[in-house]
C-alpha cells in the first residue's frame, strides 16, 4: 500500500474515532456493552469451559476401571484455546449485533429501551448464531460475494474481504431476511470502500489486546518464580486476553455501526 494511501487511510480511521466520540458523548449508554461482553464473558468462559472438558474427558477417555486421566498439557491447552476461539465468537457476536443496532437506532433518531439491542438478538438468535458460526469463512465469502468484481478489482475485492467481520455483517443480519451470500454482499457494497480505515483500526485493535496479553506474564516473569506461579500467569494471561478480545471486538463495532451509518446516509 503506497505512503499516501497509509496516511488517508490512517486520518479516515481518525476522523471515525471522532466521529464515535462524539456519537458516545451524546449516547454514553452504549459504552456499555463492551463492559458487559467483558465482564460476561470472564465469568462464564470457566464455568462454560470447565464443564464442557469435564464432561467430555468423562466420556471419551474413561477406561475400564472407571478412572479419567489427567490430559496431557498440550492436548489441555489446544483444546481450551479452541473453545475459547468458538465461545468467544459466539459472545462476540451476540453483543457486536446487540450494540449496531442499537448504535444505528439512535443514530436514526429512534427511541428504544433500554438495552434495546440484546433483546433485538435474543428475537434473532438462530439467525445471528448462524452467521456467528460463518463468521471464521468470511474472507472466502467475501471474495465470492464479489467474484464478479474479478480480477480487474482485486485490490478492493481482497482488501474488502480481509476486513470483513461481524460489526460490518451485524445491521443487514437484524434488518433483513436475505440469505447469507446476499447479506454479505450488502455489507460489503456499503462499507467496502472504507477497508482501509477498518484495517487500521483492527490493527490496532489487536496490539492493545496483545498488550494487555502478555502484560500478566511480564509481571508475574519479573516479580514471581516457579512452575505454579507461571501456571497463574498463563492462565490469567489467557482470561485477559478472552475478555479483552471480545471487549474490543465490541467496542469496535460502534465505530463500525457510525461508519456504516454515514455511508449508507451518503449512498441514499
Amino acid at each position: 500500500m503506497p505512503l499516501k494511501q497509509i496516511s488517508e487511510s490512517v486520518r479516515g480511521s481518525l476522523k471515525v474515532i471522532k466521529d464515535t466520540l462524539t456519537v458516545l458523548k451524546e449516547f454514553p449508554e452504549v459504552t456499555a456493552y463492551p463492559y458487559l461482553a467483558g465482564i460476561f464473558i470472564s465469568i462464564t468462559f470457566p464455568l462454560v469451559s470447565s464443564t464442557v472438558f469435564a464432561n467430555w474427558y468423562r466420556r471419551v477417555f474413561t477406561d475400564t476401571n472407571g478412572l479419567v486421566p489427567v490430559p496431557h498439557k498440550a492436548h489441555a491447552i489446544i483444546g481450551l484455546v479452541g473453545f475459547w476461539a468458538f465461545y468467544s465468537a459466539l459472545i462476540t457476536a451476540y453483543f457486536t449485533c446487540a450494540v449496531s443496532i442499537s448504535v444505528i437506532a439512535k443514530l436514526e433518531g429512534h427511541k428504544r429501551p433500554p438495552f434495546y439491542g440484546l433483546l433485538r438478538v435474543a428475537r434473532h438468535v438462530v439467525r445471528v448464531t448462524r452467521f456467528a458460526l460463518l463468521s471464521v469463512f468470511f474472507f472466502p465469502l467475501g471474495i465470492y460475494s464479489q467474484r464478479r468484481k474479478l480480477p480487474a478489482g482485486w485490490l478492493g475485492v481482497f482488501g474488502s474481504s480481509l476486513t470483513l467481520h461481524m460489526a460490518q455483517v451485524a445491521p443487514a443480519i437484524l434488518t433483513s431476511r436475505k440469505n447469507v451470500d446476499d447479506t454479505i454482499r450488502d455489507s460489503i457494497d456499503t462499507l467496502g470502500r472504507a477497508w482501509r480505515e477498518s484495517l487500521v483500526l483492527k490493527v490496532a485493535m489487536y496490539i492493545l489486546v496483545f498488550l494487555i496479553v502478555i502484560l500478566p506474564k511480564l509481571i508475574q516473569k519479573g516479580l514471581f518464580g516457579g512452575h505454579t506461579a507461571s501456571n497463574i500467569g498463563w492462565i490469567v494471561s489467557i482470561e485477559l486476553g478472552a475478555s479483552s478480545l471480545v471487549a474490543f471486538k465490541v467496542a469496535n463495532s460502534i465505530f463500525t455501526a457510525v461508519m456504516y451509518h454515514q455511508a449508507r446516509s451518503r449512498k441514499n
